[in-house]
């Protein structure tokens, strides 16, 4: 299933914003915010996945695959320039704006390889696989793991129980 940007952009933004758009965040609420946008990437980017796999299973080898491996890419891009917009608007505590920082420059690393290959001109499925498969990007997704657990680290001794999604997931 194909999610239009405008309905994930809306999705990441209400929960980030608690839900109310003409409210805005409310204070206090940068806990609840920072969780729901993390559960929401995540689960989106489980579901890209996911499609992908299936897709690519299904799809006969040559122009098929290829228009499954270019569609994941632009929905990947789309999704990741949507989770660093949606924290981009977060307001953290000046304890946590650092470890803040350094994940949402992750998800930029990775916004910015997703675009890369995608813009590269690939013409075929397995080059554009192989380029998404490859070193960079486990390390980048490495990277998002290791600076969400770090948020995760300062969340907590900020004296909050949220939990983010960093191992891909949700508890």
């Amino acid at each position: 299933m194909q999610v239009p940007r405008s309905l994930v952009v809306v999705l990441l933004v209400a929960t980030a914003c608690g839900g109310n758009a003409d409210a805005g965040p409310a204070t206090g609420d940068y806990f609840a915010q920072l969780q729901r946008v993390s559960e929401t990437a995540h689960v989106q980017e489980r579901g890209l996945s996911r499609d992908l796999r299936i897709r690519l299973e299904e799809a006969p080898p040559g122009a098929d695959r290829l228009v499954v491996a270019t569609v994941f890419l632009d929905q990947s891009a789309r999704l990741y320039q949507d989770v660093v917009d949606a924290l981009e608007t977060l307001d953290p505590p000046d304890e946590l704006a650092a470890s803040q920082q350094a994940l949402l420059d992750a998800w930029r690393v990775q916004l910015d390889l997703f675009v890369a290959v995608r813009d590269a001109g690939f013409t075929t499925a397995d080059r554009i696989l192989g380029q998404i498969r490859s070193q960079p990007f486990r390390d980048a997704e490495s990277d998002t793991s290791a600076a969400c657990d770090d948020l995760q680290a300062a969340v907590a001794a900020a004296g909050s129980d949220v939990d983010l999604v960093c191992d891909g997931a949700p508890s």
